[in-house]
């Protein structure tokens, strides 16, 4: 009789999520992609953001596996421009609190890395324990 030898499951490298940061004051966004909505203007404010990526509250739903372009703007810094991919989009209401609108998750491209890096370095951004 044949003996069968048990396969290993492929084990997968545990990554570290990338520390998150909360901005300290309002941080607006423009998004322009190619699928974009209709030629309405997408523009929201960052919820959260870390190195590799942001949760944005946006106006509008951006299609999942959007290329876009961002323009993140604070009070006291000049518009930063990156490139970035939508990975999730989801409609957030919450009635009581009379928030209405989009969660948009992105993930930033490789080669920005270092201008977020500089952008989270600003001050504008606290670090969440």
């Amino acid at each position: 009789m044949p003996t069968v030898e048990p396969v290993a499951a492929k084990e997968e490298p545990m990554t570290t999520p990338a520390p998150r940061f909360l901005p300290l004051e309002t941080i607006s966004v423009r998004l322009v992609g190619p699928n974009t909505t209709n030629k309405r203007r997408v523009f929201g404010v960052i919820s959260n953001m870390s190195e590799t990526g942001a949760c944005v509250i946006t106006n509008l739903s951006v299609p999942q596996e959007t290329d876009v372009r961002l323009t993140i703007v604070g009070a006291r810094t000049e518009a930063t421009t990156v490139t970035a991919h939508v990975i999730w989009c989801a409609e957030r209401l919450e009635p009581v609190k009379e928030i209405v609108g989009y969660l948009t998750g992105v993930t930033f491209d490789h080669e920005t890395e270092e201008t977020i890096r500089k952008l989270l370095a600003t001050g504008i951004f606290q670090l969440v324990p």
